[in-house]
């Protein structure tokens, strides 16, 4: 029997332990199956349990990088686009 911690803070089980029955991966991603206490099955993404995949970016900044490459990057195209006078390429609705 392996015991999982749900750790997403919205999820209404955070912070419990629960049984973990299967695990399987799909198209949905990688999920853990477990048992609720009236014997039933359902699943919750592994990323939100402490069985989750550290994230290489997080571990290596160790706190000390509040933004990603990535992120930075959109932003520095956004700034562009906004001093050119142009929509920008970004978000839902091209905003």
């Amino acid at each position: 029997m392996v015991r999982v911690r749900i750790t997403h803070p919205f999820h209404p089980l955070f912070n419990h332990e629960i049984v973990r029955v299967a695990e399987h991966c799909s198209r949905h991603g990688d999920r853990i199956w477990y048992e609720r206490l009236d014997g039933s099955v359902a699943s919750i993404p592994r990323a939100w349990t402490d069985q989750a995949v550290p994230d290489p970016f997080a571990v290596v900044a160790a706190g000390k990088a509040h933004f990603r490459p990535e992120g930075l990057a959109e932003l520095a195209q956004l700034l562009a686009s906004i001093r050119e006078g142009r929509p920008s390429s970004g978000g839902c609705d091209g905003v």
